[in-house]
This record gives C-alpha cells, sequence and structure tokens, in this order.
C-alpha cells in the first residue's frame, strides 16, 4: 500500500563510469564509439583523445571533487571532454554555449568549476600529450557531474550526481536492453538529463552513440532521415518534440526498437496513434519514462503497448530496477492504493543534493524509512500521483510552483525574479496558459510608467534565461488581482487577448501573404496576424516553428527550410520562401 518496489537486479555499484568506458576500450577498441556528420570514432580512438585532455586537465589541478564546466555544443567533442573530466577524477558541468553569459557565470559559480573547457582546449590537448589512462582511481560514490534545473529562488539549482547513481540507471536494468549492438541517438542537450541516458547508455555497453544533427531533430521530415541514415535502435524525445513529430512525420520512428518519450505528460491521442500504427511504421517498444533530474533521469518506465479509446493520461509506469517509490500523505504515510499523494523517490538513483544549497538539499532529501541502511535516503518529488490498481502510477499534477515546457523544469519563480529586474517593472505575475491547445509561459505586467511593449521585455529576457523559459505572451495591465493577504491572485487573472502582442501594422498585400498569415495565427490562436509580425513574440516556439514550416511546404508543395523561417519569423520571409520556390 503506497509503496512500490522495482526488481533488484545486481549492478556494478562499486565500480565508476571510467572504470567500464576501460573494460569496452579493451574488448572492442575497433567498435564505432561515436557517429558525429563525417567523423566516426572508435573506442581506441575515444579513449586515446580522453587520456589527453584528462592529462591536460590534471596539470591544471583537477582531481577528485573538482568541478568542471565543460562549454561545448553537442558533438564528438563533448563526449571527449565529459570522458576526460571523469578519467582525470573531477566532476563536469554542462552548460549550454546557448544560454546567457549571465546565466553561465552564475551556475559555473554555484557550482565551483576550477576549470572551463571550450572547443579551444579541447583541439589544443588533444593533439599532443600522453595517451594512456592517468592514474587515477574513482570511487563509486565520487561525484560524476552537476546539472542545473530551474530554481524557485531566481536562480538554477546545482544537482550533485554520483557515478554509482549512473551506473544504476543504465547497468543490468529492465526498461531497455543496452548492448554492443544498439546504436543510441544522442538528441538531448548537454544539460538536459537525457543527455545521461545516451552517452553512457551506449558507452558503457560497447554500442554506438549517433549524434543526430540539429536541424534534423527541428526541421520537418529530417528527423526520420536520420534515424534511418543513422541505423539508429534506440532513441529519447521529450514528450513535446515527440508529440510535434507525430503529428506531421508519424513515420520518423520506423526501425527503431525503442523509443522513450518524457519529461512531461505523453499526449494520448499521439501515443495511441503510434501504437495503433502498422509495422515497420512503428517502433518495435514504445516506453514512457519519467524521472526528475535529482533521481538520474529515470526512475519509473512503463511499456506503452494498447492505450483504451476511454483513456484519459498514459500512466507513467512502475519503478525500474534498484529504485523504490512511495505514494506519502502530509504525514509521509503511504496512502492507500487508488488514492492520491505525493510521490517519493528512494534508491541507489537519488542525487547526493544541491551544489551549495545545504538547506533545499534537506528539504527535498529525506532519510528513507522504509528501506535499510543509515544513509538511506528518498527525494521528495512534489509530484502527485496514485496507484493505480493495474500495478502502475498514474502522475496527476504539481503541489508546487513548478512546471514542464517542452519537457524542461521551469520554476515561475525564477522566470519572475528575472522579469522582475526590469526597471519599468512595478508588479507581474508568471502562468502557465494552454488555450491554444500548447503549453506556454504568460507574464502579466504592470508597468511603472505606460508604454512598455512587450517587445522590450522579451528582448530584456533574452540575456538573462533560455528560450524555454522566455514568456511567449505578455499582458500589460493597469493592475493585477489581489488575495486577501496582499499577494497576486493568479487564479484572478484576466484571460489572454486575441490581440496580445499582436503590432499589426503590415496587413496582407497579396493573396499569399493572406493565406500564411490565416495559418499562423490560427497556429497561434490569434485572431489575425501581420505579415512583420514576429511569431515569437506572439508566443510561438521552436516545435511550433517546426510544425508550421511543415504545415506551409505541405500545403503550397514548397520547401521552405526551417532555418530561414528562425532567421526571419515572420509571414513576409515565409511568403517570399514560398515564392522563391515555385
Amino acid at each position: 500500500m503506497g509503496t512500490l518496489w522495482g526488481l533488484t537486479t545486481p549492478f556494478p555499484a562499486d565500480s565508476s563510469l571510467p572504470e567500464l568506458f576501460a573494460q569496452q576500450v579493451k574488448s572492442r577498441p575497433d567498435a564505432i564509439a561515436v557517429v558525429d556528420g563525417e567523423h566516426s570514432i572508435t573506442y581506441a580512438e575515444l579513449d586515446e583523445r580522453s587520456n589527453r585532455l584528462a592529462h591536460w586537465l590534471r596539470t591544471r589541478g583537477v582531481g577528485a571533487e573538482a568541478r568542471v564546466g565543460v562549454l561545448l555544443d553537442r558533438g564528438h567533442e563533448l563526449v571527449t571532454a565529459v570522458l576526460a573530466v571523469l578519467k582525470a577524477g573531477g566532476a563536469y558541468v554542462p552548460i549550454s554555449p546557448g544560454h546567457p553569459r549571465e546565466r553561465q557565470r552564475d551556475m559555473l559559480a554555484d557550482a565551483e568549476a576550477s576549470v572551463v573547457v571550450t572547443r579551444e582546449e579541447v583541439h589544443r590537448a588533444t593533439s599532443h600529450g600522453p595517451v594512456h589512462t592517468p592514474p587515477v582511481k574513482v570511487a563509486s560514490r565520487a561525484l560524476a557531474y552537476v546539472l542545473f534545473t530551474s530554481g524557485s529562488t531566481g536562480r538554477p539549482k546545482g544537482v550533485m550526481v554520483e557515478h554509482r547513481s549512473v551506473l544504476r540507471l543504465i547497468c543490468n536494468t529492465d526498461y531497455v536492453d543496452f548492448g554492443p549492438d544498439e546504436r543510441i541517438a544522442q538528441v538531448a542537450d548537454p544539460s538536459f538529463d537525457a543527455f545521461t541516458f545516451e552517452v553512457w547508455g551506449a558507452l558503457l555497453h560497447g554500442g554506438t552513440l549517433c549524434v543526430i544533427p540539429t536541424d534534423a531533430i527541428l526541421t520537418p521530415g529530417r528527423l526520420g532521415q536520420a534515424v534511418a541514415a543513422h541505423r539508429v535502435t534506440t532513441m529519447f524525445l521529450t514528450s513535446a518534440l515527440f508529440t510535434e513529430v507525430m503529428a506531421d512525420n508519424p513515420d520518423s520512428f520506423a526501425g527503431l526498437r525503442n523509443l522513450l518519450v518524457g519529461g512531461d505528460t505523453v499526449s494520448v491521442s499521439r501515443a495511441r496513434q503510434l501504437v495503433e500504427s502498422e509495422w515497420p511504421v512503428r517502433p518495435a517498444r514504445l516506453v514512457n519514462g519519467y524521472g526528475p533530474t535529482e533521481t538520474t533521469t529515470f526512475a519509473v518506465c512503463g511499456l506503452i503497448d494498447s492505450v483504451p479509446a476511454d483513456a484519459t493520461s498514459v500512466p507513467i509506469g512502475k519503478p525500474i530496477a534498484n529504485t523504490s517509490c512511495y505514494v506519502l500523505d502530509v504525514d509521509l504515510k503511504p496512502v492507500p492504493d487508488g488514492t492520491a499523494g505525493e510521490l517519493f523517490i528512494g534508491g541507489p538513483g537519488v542525487a547526493r543534493g544541491y551544489a551549495g544549497r545545504p538547506e533545499e538539499t534537506a528539504e527535498r532529501f529525506l532519510p528513507d524509512p522504509f528501506t535499510q541502511g543509515d544513509d538511506a535516503r528518498m527525494y521528495r518529488t512534489g509530484d502527485m500521483v496514485r496507484h493505480r490498481v493495474e500495478g502502475v502510477l498514474e502522475f496527476l499534477g504539481r503541489v508546487d510552483n513548478q512546471v514542464k515546457i517542452r519537457g524542461y523544469r521551469v520554476e515561475l519563480g525564477e522566470v519572475e525574479a528575472a522579469l522582475g529586474q526590469h526597471p519599468d517593472t512595478r508588479q507581474l505575475a508568471v502562468v502557465v496558459d494552454e488555450t491554444t491547445g500548447t503549453r506556454r509561459l504568460v507574464a502579466h505586467v504592470v508597468p511603472v510608467v505606460p508604454g512598455t511593449t512587450p517587445a522590450g521585455m522579451r528582448e530584456f529576457l533574452v540575456g538573462r534565461l533560455p528560450e524555454w523559459m522566455i514568456p511567449a505572451v505578455y499582458v500589460v495591465s493597469a493592475d493585477l488581482p489581489l488575495t486577501t493577504s496582499g499577494k497576486v491572485d493568479k487564479a484572478a487573472l484576466p484571460p489572454v487577448p486575441d490581440d496580445t502582442s499582436a503590432d499589426r501594422a503590415v496587413a496582407p498585400r497579396t493573396d499569399l501573404e493572406r493565406q500564411l498569415a490565416e495559418i499562423v495565427a490560427e497556429m497561434l490562436g490569434l485572431a489575425s496576424m501581420g505579415v512583420t509580425d514576429d511569431f515569437f513574440a506572439l508566443g510561438g516556439n521552436s516545435l511550433l516553428a517546426m510544425r508550421l514550416v511543415s504545415k506551409v511546404n505541405h500545403a503550397f508543395a514548397a520547401e521552405v527550410a526551417l532555418g530561414d523561417f528562425l532567421y526571419d519569423p515572420t509571414v513576409m520571409r515565409l511568403a517570399a520562401e514560398v515564392s522563391h520556390g515555385e
């Protein structure tokens, strides 16, 4: 009642990531470890390159528990860097080069990173130096990486994950079979914890990591081509990206053994659409993967082999091997099956805590009273679930101020804190809106003086927050409703008007522009659209842009490139690209 135990399987809990990688190098030196565009790197070559960089890191003082910032985009250089950091005895801190500089500095400071690795260091260090593995013994409880998530205090918080936790995720587990014949897609941004599953799931089992080009991920139709070209067998996608791909290119997953989706609730209709597809269009297995960063990527997984006609949600599944789940009430007592409660997760996948945040660590990482052992701990997820009669967990929602935007965790408080730094913001509230069918952030703002524009607020945030945390819509008001305690009453905020953020100074001038404007307006949930209006300022995002370009190409038999629209996200540019291709 209220307690679920995953299968107990033996895994190398006393080992480390470099140690298991070394075993693969010894047994499969000539096997391909990483495919990245024109680069195909064997296990022996990756071993030598990472060894050279590891020796360079050692000369910079990197050793046990030292944190190293890794400021690299996805690719073989990134894989080389994170492996080298671990071989040197340190822990990698992956930071996306696309993040605002201020956010990068905050992360490096909070992680207490002693060194930062960029492409320049990788190229310089891997061109010469010792090729043998540094004589460093890495303990299983040593820190492997620090990964940052959105923080409620207005500053991201770094989750500290040990080697043992990663090994529990990908060694002798039961939600997917890893092995030397697996070709795992590398799709996730390095700052997203699915990166852990992708990289180590491949490299610790002799498999091949296939780096999928960014334009293939975001361009309609290209993902399926990349999956086929790389002969990918296993791939993880966020639920949001899965939904977008299924909307226009449901055959993109043909040939996959395993398609894992997660990061947010899975679309019932799209999951049903896929599992009811004829073979070989659908993957052999569709898996719903759930797990906070604090419990090392996945904690609960469920095979989706059917979706009943009356289903209103897709269950998240059962605890994976060597993982325990507890559904508890406010007194931390197990609730009866079928009753809603908060989900707590235990086992060796639980992270060490938050870097430099002892109070927050104590609040979320608690002693595990249901497991023997003095150091047993459980993580308080903040997610409401219930244990259904079929033996699976069903996600019901959040108990706090956290939301998921395209798979990324977003604390609304962090967005509000950033927007509150705008000098012309007197009062504000950030909420989630789903009236258009797509989850988006909406900022309600009371300016200090009239005349503040949504474009100005969005531009202000671009240099402070990553793209997925920037509100899509801005509602400027004279005042905001308050509760009796003087706080903003978010439940009483006005609905988002149809013409929010629009500047429609330039109306469509041709029949083509009119048709395109109607398509874009419908997609954004707006009444109308000007030909020079910015798609993103009006609530668009990269996934909606992908769907838009696909729809336009299909409707006009065109070949508009997603990159061209992202560079100039207007109806005018769309019309020019469609006309150019005629």
